[in-house]
């Protein structure tokens, strides 16, 4: 059973691709964020005017998965059965999560062990598999995060630096390296061969979300104090990054900091957060135009990162106060943003699977009290088709979508069939 084609969906392209905007805020009264937001805004709009035509395009041409003629959602009876696959793989994985084992010799981001223990975790909430081998393989996978975290030094999940890993991720690495070398910074971004510092990059902020958030998914469940420690360090440190121009990879930290305040109900993270969508998420949404609700740079306008910044926001108003006067803000951008993109899944198929599935069944949560929302943006229309085409390509030996994401499909058909 080869991992790289369960986990090859979850690496993504993009890695250490921003520049950093200033973390200085200049508040006022009328609006904390003014002075910071106009500067903002006003490269956004010359960036916009720079690339023309092309805001809010692709640099890579969408390509779409239709639903099949005769598509059925899996059935009920074959959950237990389809859920067998995930002990399989880790299984076989597991031996490379160990604490002490080389980063040198690291094959894949941190946010692939990520995902099978959110995979884990889902099954221990929604009852699929052998209870205590599903605690067994979390707790597992939570220690060998613990321990990279340690190693690391700085609060951080790292990345790891590997002459064996492949793909955009450890390419864009091999590049951030490089240039670490030429200023002598070498020292100060790796420690004990993992990559512990971006240099306020903001790429480091991708595997950290992707840990964080599974770690605190399991103290939900185990409500054991070291993994809270460990899932609250990796706040922290997401807690003090600069705002940088990718926007997704500041949403990142939006929904970690929006669970970490779930959590421990620390205001800080609640106001972070807030101050991260704000500045370094919402501004890059086109507003009006052919493309209005994608991001405007070439990059986030693909549909993976598009659905990646629309989950953060909703997992921002998930936690904010009915009141608080930022919310509607955030709200209306996760409207434009639902309207772009749900409408190709009933027409032109899925652009893009498990990073909307996730997006889509938080949207379908956190609005479930407002049916006119789900109905503007074809939430619930959306998110069947892509459960249609997830369901038409399993098989015992292809998942579709990686293990967090798998577990979480097998869970709302569940949840959606109780009596």
């Amino acid at each position: 059973m080869a991992p790289t084609k369960y986990f090859a969906c979850v690496i993504l392209a993009g890695f250490f691709y921003a520049q950093s905007f200033s973390s200085k805020v200049l508040a006022t009264e009328e609006y904390p964020y003014a002075v910071s937001l106009k500067d903002i805004q006003a490269r956004v709009e010359a960036y916009k005017n720079k690339i023309g035509d092309k805001a809010g395009v692709p640099d890579t041409e969408d390509t779409y998965i239709k639903v099949p003629a005769k598509a059925q959602l899996i059935k009920v009876s074959a959950l237990d059965s389809a859920f067998k696959i995930i002990p399989a793989l880790i299984k076989h994985e597991e031996k490379n999560w160990q604490p002490g084992v080389k980063p040198t010799n690291f094959k894949y981001p941190l946010r692939l062990p990520a995902s099978a223990l959110d995979a884990v975790v889902y099954a221990l909430k929604y009852n699929f598999g052998d209870r205590s081998l599903n605690q067994i393989s979390a707790n597992h996978i939570a220690n060998f995060f613990i321990w990279t975290q340690k190693e690391a030094g700085t609060g951080v999940y790292p990345f790891p630096f590997s002459e064996s890993g492949s793909g955009a991720a450890f390419s864009a690495v091999a590049h951030f390296i490089s240039e670490a070398k030429k200023q002598n910074k070498l020292s100060e971004v790796i420690h004990n061969g993992w990559l512990c510092n971006d240099l306020t990059d903001g790429g480091l902020q991708f595997d950290n979300a992707e840990v964080g958030k599974a770690m605190f998914d399991l103290y939900e469940v185990t409500h054991n104090a070291e993994i809270l420690t460990s899932a609250v360090k990796a706040s922290d440190w997401a807690l003090t990054h600069t705002i940088v121009i990718n926007w997704n990879y500041n949403a990142f930290s939006v929904g970690l900091l929006a669970k970490a305040y779930a959590i421990t109900r620390n205001p800080a993270y609640l106001n972070e957060a807030k101050r991260k969508a704000i500045l370094g998420v919402i501004p890059g949404q086109l507003k009006q135009g052919t493309n209005t609700g994608r991001w405007v740079d070439q990059h986030n306008a693909k549909p993976a990162y598009h659905y990646i910044m629309l989950q953060a926001l909703t997992e921002l108003v998930e936690v904010m106060p009915k009141d608080d006067p930022a919310r509607t803000q955030i709200i209306e951008c996760i409207r434009l943003g639902l309207i772009n993109r749900n409408h190709d899944f009933l027409t032109r198929g899925a652009p893009t699977k498990e990073k909307a599935l996730t997006a889509l069944l938080a949207v379908k949560r956190v609005f479930a009290h407002d049916p006119q929302f789900l109905k503007d943006t074809e939430t619930s229309e959306a998110l069947y088709n892509l459960e249609l085409i997830i369901s038409s390509q399993y098989s015992w030996r292809n998942l579709p979508v990686s293990p967090r994401e798998w577990v979480i499909f097998l869970s709302d058909i569940k949840e959606n069939n109780k009596t």
